[in-house]
Formats: C-alpha cells, sequence, structure tokens
C-alpha cells in the first residue's frame, strides 16, 4: 500500500471511509436489499475501518475491516452499485479490507453467500461453518420489549463462545429503540430492529435448551417479519426454528483465511449476530 490514505488500481482509487460515510455506506446496503439501518454503519464505521471508492461524486463500492483481536477480524459490507458492478471493486475492495486485518495481525473471516465463497476461495479462505438465514414472523404479544440493567454478566460466556471480547458490540445492539434483551448467568440473546426484519442474535447459551427458550421468547415479544442467523451446528434450534414455520432463505459459509478452524466455542453460539458482525 501506498504512503497516505489513498491507493491507486487501475482507475480506482480506494480510500478510507468515516463515519461521514454512513449514510452513503446506507444507500449501498439498501438497494442491495439487506436489512443495516443507519446505526450499523455509525457503528461498523467506528469500531472498524471501512474502505470506498467514489464515482460521480458519490460512493460506489465499499468493504469494511472490523478488527476483534488479539486473534481475527470480520470483513464484511463487500458492496458495489448495481452500474459499476463486474469492473473488478468488490476484489479491490475485499483486499483493501484483508489488508488492513493482516496489517493488524488478525486473521481475516468472513461470511460468504455461496457466489461470494468461490472468490473467496481462490484467494485463500477456507471453510469453517455453515450457517442458513431463518425467516419467520412474531407473536408480538407482550406490550414492549424486556430489557436488563447491563450485558456484562454474560460478557465471560460470550468471550469463551465467540473467541474475542465484543461486549462493545452487545452493549451497542441492547441501547437501540426497540431492542429486546435477555440475559441471566447460562445465557443471553437480543433482537434488534432491521431496515425490514426484526434481527434475532447473537444467541449465546450454555445449553441447547436455555437457547431454544431464549429464541423462544424473543420470538413471543417480536411483531412482523424476523431473521435469524443459525449455524448448522445449532441442531435444536434448527428443529425449533423448523416446527415454528420458519423456512430458510439463504445460506451463508463462514470462512477463515488460511485457516481451517475459527476461534471460541461454536456450540456455545446458536444465533450469531449477523454476516457483517461474526
Amino acid at each position: 500500500r501506498l504512503a497516505g490514505t489513498h491507493w491507486m488500481t487501475l482507475s480506482w482509487q480506494v480510500e478510507d471511509l468515516t463515519q461521514a460515510d454512513a449514510d452513503a455506506g446506507l444507500q449501498l446496503s439498501t438497494e442491495a436489499g439487506w436489512n443495516q439501518v443507519a446505526r450499523d454503519w455509525s457503528y461498523l464505521l467506528k469500531a472498524g475501518q471501512g474502505f470506498g471508492v467514489r464515482a460521480e461524486g458519490r460512493l460506489i463500492a465499499s468493504s469494511l475491516a472490523l478488527p476483534y483481536p488479539p486473534y481475527f477480524g470480520w470483513v464484511s459490507m463487500v458492496l458495489v452499485t448495481q452500474s459499476y458492478r463486474r469492473q473488478g471493486l468488490a476484489t479491490l475492495l475485499l483486499q483493501a479490507a484483508v489488508d488492513h486485518l493482516l496489517t493488524l495481525r488478525l486473521v481475516p473471516m468472513l461470511d460468504a453467500t455461496p457466489e461470494g465463497r468461490e472468490v473467496y476461495s481462490r484467494m485463500g479462505f477456507v471453510d469453517v461453518g455453515m450457517i442458513d438465514r431463518w425467516h419467520g414472523q412474531g407473536d408480538g404479544m407482550v406490550a414492549g420489549p424486556p430489557l436488563v440493567a447491563s450485558l456484562a454478566q454474560c460478557a465471560p460466556l460470550d468471550l469463551q463462545a465467540f473467541g474475542a471480547a465484543r461486549l462493545h458490540l452487545l452493549d451497542e445492539l441492547k441501547r437501540r429503540p426497540g431492542s429486546a434483551v435477555l440475559a441471566s448467568d447460562s445465557g443471553y440473546g437480543i433482537a434488534r430492529r432491521g431496515r425490514h426484519s426484526t434481527q434475532i442474535g447473537p444467541v449465546v447459551a450454555m445449553t441447547p435448551t436455555v437457547a431454544n427458550g431464549l429464541a423462544a421468547q424473543l420470538v413471543q415479544v417480536t411483531a412482523g417479519a424476523i431473521v435469524a442467523d443459525v449455524p448448522r451446528s445449532a441442531e435444536n434450534l434448527v428443529r425449533w426454528l423448523s416446527g415454528r414455520a420458519f423456512t430458510v432463505k439463504r445460506r451463508f459459509y463462514r470462512m477463515a483465511l488460511g485457516r481451517a478452524n475459527g476461534f471460541g466455542d461454536g456450540s456455545l453460539v446458536h444465533v450469531i449476530a449477523g454476516p457483517e458482525l461474526g
């Protein structure tokens, strides 16, 4: 990489994004039909490092590197506006995010669609798990979402499950208007409002029984459309969702660069935070 905040490849100039680019990033993810809201972009650009390409006075492509020290970081928000696709921008910006994490001595990880998986495999990413996106409807039976005073009690369990400390992320998700949060010494679950659906996740629990109970309560207090990104390994929750008429609409492959396994204890993770967050 060249000195400064910009580098050139062919005619494209890649630059670092800031929180001032949150609205422009939201336009990209909304065009793609993704579920992010403005607060997602604001958080990601504060906690991580965004990269982008501009043309015609607007942001036309993006990527993001979200560090989870001391071992790994997340690559996400690889987006290109429709009229500029198939020109190498996605690969260029993906590489910028990967390079940033490698500079920090972190293993790059990501959740890939089946189409993206082919590209990432050629770059050296290896499958470490599979995740299905389940869609369904909430019960909306309770007037308001349950809240807890703090998620600090869940931090040790989450560290064991995820492989990195991320209490800052959990607190951010909890503080959002309309979020539902359930927590105890044996597990926690969060539901937050998205652009078109409520996103359940993460759900981290010591046993499948606890995880299913948390998911059931979150569904009960949620009205309207729900999405939940569930690892294939969470078999009990998969059966519960199937019995509630939830259906799988998308699949993701969890991948790590040059590494055949992830971090943390995956048996404790029953719903991930989201493909953009890990």
